[in-house]
């Protein structure tokens, strides 16, 4: 079971455990581009919200799909070259989904455990790299 049901979503941000989901592919000047969300909680309970754009290449295959290497930001001007842009900041678990939901498109049903995005991309390979919204099938 890879996509988390809503009870272990939250338990994961409540014990400290980060969450992504792939929300798809796009292009821009020419690039193909992917994006993921991202909530990272804190020990106060704080939740920050992240999306992430890097570059679709070849190289990214070459690093199994991970979606971070440095060196395919789509937006390398950002902080850190991975491309990733705050959403916001939210008091619990609860509001952090729904900033996602609202301001990125997240389906609530699509979150993954913090390291297993990369299965999300194979997957997303295989099914020819499709602009829009992520749909697994």
């Amino acid at each position: 079971m890879r996509y988390l049901p809503m009870s272990l979503t939250l338990g994961a941000l409540r014990r400290g455990c980060g969450i992504e989901q792939l929300l798809g592919g796009f292009e821009e000047d020419g690039r193909r581009g992917v994006r993921h969300a991202a909530i990272s909680p804190t020990s106060s309970g704080l939740c920050y919200v992240t999306c992430t754009a890097v570059e679709d290449t070849v190289e990214l295959d070459r690093h199994e799909g991970l979606l971070y290497p440095s060196d395919d930001a789509f937006y390398p001007e950002d902080a850190n070259r991975e491309g990733a842009r705050p959403v916001g900041t939210a008091p619990t678990p609860e509001r952090a989904i729904e900033l996602a939901e609202r301001e990125l498109g997240a389906d609530p049903r699509l979150w993954v455990n913090l390291g297993m995005l990369g299965y999300e991309y194979r997957d997303f390979v295989e099914r020819g790299r499709p602009h829009g919204p992520w749909q697994p099938t």
